[in-house]
């Protein structure tokens, strides 16, 4: 929890420069390969959660990476700053949060289906289409499966979820007939 706040702070700051500088594009662009560097590499990542590697290391490491995506000014402030506060680990969290907050912006959701079945191209996009006029924003879906659910459709999108799948109307079905509904 600490760690969420922590980081939607850092993340709300950088999104407040990158508004008025009109760079949140370039920022995001480079929040999200940094944070994708050190999720992906296993010796940047055990590097950047050690507490023995002094925090200048760290930072002249992640300044490189830095310089190698050509990030502006302001981003190697930022990491630079994350860095003197001993916060680099936090990095794949402040760009999540960032993310999150330009889609907001942009007034995008993103969501996640769940069916049953694999969905064929033009179901995917029925579904889409529906979806954006039933909620009247643009949004961006994965698809997932999963059997469990014997059919239907579970649909989450942020922190709500719809649950139309046919195992949730089961269970409803049996807890009214235990409660002798």
């Amino acid at each position: 929890m600490i760690g969420n706040a922590v980081s939607k702070r850092y993340a709300g700051a950088l999104f407040s420069i990158g508004k008025d500088k009109n760079l949140l594009e370039n920022f995001s662009e480079t929040l999200q390969t940094l944070a994708s560097a050190v999720e992906e590499n296993a010796q940047l990542k055990e590097l950047v959660l050690s507490p023995v590697i002094a925090q200048e290391e760290k930072k002249s490491l992640i300044m490189s990476i830095l310089g190698l995506c050509q990030a502006g000014d302001i981003e190697k402030s930022f990491c630079s700053l994350l860095a003197d506060k001993g916060r680099l680990s936090l990095i794949p969290a402040i760009a999540a949060d960032f993310k999150a907050m330009l889609d907001e912006a942009k007034g995008i959701g993103r969501g996640l289906v769940t069916t049953a079945i694999d969905l064929d191209n033009d179901k995917k996009a029925e579904i889409l289409s529906q979806l954006e006029k039933q909620t009247g924003r643009k949004l961006e879906l994965s698809y997932a499966v999963n059997s469990d659910i014997l059919g239907g459709i579970i649909l989450k999108v942020g922190d709500i979820v719809y649950d139309a799948s046919l195992r949730a109307q089961l269970d409803n079905l049996r807890e009214s007939i235990k409660r002798g509904e």
